[in-house]
Parts: structure tokens; sequence; C-alpha cells
């Protein structure tokens, strides 16, 4: 089985941060049909002026599971559907298996109070995080943020939140994708985890494949959607 992983498109029809985020779709439309993924995954914030259009071609061409992070049409994430029916929000604690995978995923990130609806509070994720870890075996978990790691740095600021890292050492996925914090993507090694850190959008365009087969997975290896 071939995995794309994205984070982070962040479309929009105005400068986003100053970048130019129109085209991000068109370029995810490009590297779906070069590396025909049988399985899409996504760590979110694909932009709030995102429609249900846009994502057709994509549920086309692959199977599609995702979060949505902070910049996302909620209803519209929920709303998503692969061309079996199935949804392709990775509901919290509801996890899914496809094709003997089982993944995971927490929606939206943490804020001290809860006040949009993608705000969660540190309790919230950690009852997901219990009921996840009742459920067996976890192959993939996918949060919007990242847990803390020296890595995980912007400015010599270490950025993230301890809770996920809680995630990580009570669940014990062996891939975890993630985004949110805009830096160069990367991989990191957290004992038993491999942790894919993402940003697809324009300013650093990249996004991850990995291969799974008789039970193991081959890479991941981090591309660029452009050049």
């Amino acid at each position: 089985m071939r995995i794309l992983m994205v984070s982070d498109l962040h479309y929009s029809s105005e400068p986003f941060h100053g970048i130019n985020q129109s085209k991000v779709f068109s370029s995810l439309y490009k590297i779906v049909g070069e590396e025909k993924p049988d399985l899409l995954l996504s760590a979110g914030d694909f932009g709030d002026g995102a429609t249900l259009e846009m994502f057709r071609p994509i549920t086309e061409a692959c199977y599609f599971l995702t979060i949505y992070g902070n910049h996302d049409n909620v209803e519209l994430i929920g709303a998503l559907r692969n061309t079996d029916g199935s949804p392709c929000w990775l509901q919290d604690g509801a996890k899914r298996v496809y094709e003997g995978l089982a993944i995971a995923g927490i929606s939206g990130n943490i804020a001290m109070t809860k006040r949009k609806p993608h705000h969660k509070t540190v309790e919230e994720v950690e009852a997901i995080i219990s009921k996840y870890s009742q459920t067996g075996k976890l192959n993939i978990l996918i949060t919007h943020e990242v847990p803390e790691h020296p890595v995980l740095s912007r400015n010599d600021r270490i950025l993230g939140h301890k809770t996920f890292n809680s995630a990580m050492g009570k669940l014990k996925p062996e891939l975890y994708l993630c985004g949110h914090v805009h830096i160069p993507s990367m991989i990191v090694r957290f004992d038993v985890t491999t942790l894919l850190c993402l940003d697809s959008s324009t300013k650093h365009a990249e996004y991850a494949v990995v291969e799974y087969k008789d039970g193991r997975f081959t890479g991941p290896e981090i591309r660029k959607m452009f050049e």
C-alpha cells in the first residue's frame, strides 16, 4: 500500500501571511496523480475557503482520511465522503481500520479555554487519548498540533504541547503525522514512533510518502510538491 501524507495546505484566494496559497490544491492534485497513492492522510488546515468540489478529485483518485485543524471549515470536513460513502473525517475517539491499518486522529488544537469549534481543552484531549488506549494496537496517529521536542522549534522556542507526548507514550503508534507549526518538514524518532511534521503550504511545499507491505512500513520519505 502506498500512503501519501500532507498537512497545512492553507488554501486561500487571498494571500495568507503574505504568501499566495491559491494554487495549493492544484499542486496536491498533481502529486496525487504522480504518486498514485492508495491512501491519502492529512493533519488538517486545508483552509477556511476550501470547498466540497476541491476535494472531489482527491476522493476519486484514492481513499482519503483527515482531521481538521484550526484553519478549516469544520462542517465541511465532517461532510466529506469517500466514493464508498465512508466519512473522510477521522472522528475523535473513533479508530478506523483501512486495509489492516489502524488509524486514529485528534482534530483541532489545544486552548486554555474552549472558545471555537476547533479548540479543545487539555482534559478533552486526554479523554480522547484514554479512549484510544482501550482499543488495542494503533499503527498511525494524526494530530494537528505537535508534541514537544527540541528540534520542533522556531527562533529557539520549542513548539508543541506535552499532551501529545503523552499520546505517543500511551498509544505507541508506529507513525505519527502532525503539522500546524509551519517549520521545514522533518522526520523525528520518538522511541517506537516515527513522527512526520509536515508543511505542505506554499511556504515549504512538502509532503511524505510511505509504503506499507506485509505488516511493515518502508520510509517515510519527504518530497517537494514543486520547486
